[in-house]
C-alpha cells in the first residue's frame, strides 16, 4: 500500500465537506496509521533477526593440572572474525599474579558457531596460605560476521572451578556400581542364593552350571544342601 497515494486522497476528500467524505478521510487516516505502525514493527523485528544472527563470544576460566586457562566459545549463530583477546592483567591468583600467556592470545584467529578455543593464562597460585580466587581483565575485540562490523568491549572474568575431572571419576564410580550390581544379579540367578551387593563372604558354589545342565538332560532331582553343611 503507498502512504503518498493515500495522503493524496485524504487531501482531495478534504476539499468536500460531506459527512460522508469525512467518515472516509478517518478511515483513510486510521489505514495510513496502521501501515505506518506495520512498517516501524517490522524494521524492528528484522533488527532484532539481524542481531540475533551475530556472533557471541562466551568465556570460561578454570584450572587444570596446576595451570589457569582461559576458554573461548562462540555461542552466536555466525561466525567471528579478527578475533583479538588482550589478557590486560590477573588478581588474586597467590603468589603467582604474572601473567604466562599462550600464543593464543597474541595472534587473530576465527570462531565459527558453537567452535571454541582455550589458551593459558598462567600458573595457578593455589595454595593454603594465600587467597586464591582468580580474576582477569579481558579486552575483546572482533568483526561481526553478518555485517562485518567492529565489536570492542573490555570485561572482567571471574575464576571457576573445574568440574570436568569430578564428573569423570562420577561416571566411573556409576559405571563400577552398575557392574556390581550386575554380577551380584547374575550370580544370584546362577546360584538361587539372596547375596546382597555389599557382601563380602567368598561363598563356595552348591553346584556347577555344567552339573546343573546335565541333572535337567537327565531329569535328576538333587536336595540341596544348606550353606553352614558346605
Amino acid at each position: 500500500m503507498d502512504v503518498s497515494a493515500q495522503l493524496e486522497e485524504i487531501i482531495n476528500l478534504l476539499k468536500d465537506t460531506s459527512f460522508s467524505n469525512y467518515i472516509a478521510i478517518f478511515s483513510l487516516v486510521v489505514s495510513v496509521i496502521a501501515l505506518i505502525a506495520n512498517i516501524i514493527t517490522n524494521i524492528k523485528n528484522n533488527k532484532q533477526y539481524i542481531e540475533s544472527l551475530k556472533p557471541l563470544l562466551s568465556f570460561d576460566f578454570y584450572e587444570m593440572n596446576d595451570i589457569l586457562l582461559l576458554a573461548i566459545k562462540n555461542n552466536g549463530k555466525s561466525e567471528a572474525k579478527n578475533i583479538k583477546i588482550k589478557v590486560l592483567n590477573i588478581k588474586n591468583n597467590g603468589k603467582h599474579n604474572q601473567l604466562n600467556l599462550d600464543e593464543l592470545f597474541n595472534n587473530e584467529f576465527v570462531l565459527y558457531p558453537t567452535e571454541e578455543v582455550q589458551g593459558i593464562i598462567a600458573y595457578s597460585g593455589n595454595s593454603l596460605d594465600e587467597d586464591f580466587c582468580p580474576i582477569i581483565d579481558v579486552e575483546i575485540s572482533f568483526l561481526n560476521g553478518i555485517d562485518g562490523k567492529l565489536t570492542e568491549y573490555i570485561r572482567t572474568i571471574a575464576f571457576r572451578r573445574n568440574i570436568y575431572d569430578r564428573n569423570k571419576l562420577s561416571k566411573i564410580e556409576d559405571s563400577i556400581e552398575s557392574i556390581s550390581y550386575s554380577n551380584n544379579r547374575l550370580a544370584n540367578y546362577m546360584e538361587g542364593r539372596t547375596l546382597f551387593r555389599f557382601d563380602k563372604l567368598n561363598v563356595f558354589p552348591h553346584n556347577s552350571l555344567y552339573k546343573d545342565m546335565k541333572d535337567a538332560f537327565n531329569n535328576i532331582e538333587r536336595e540341596e544342601k544348606e550353606d553352614d553343611e558346605n
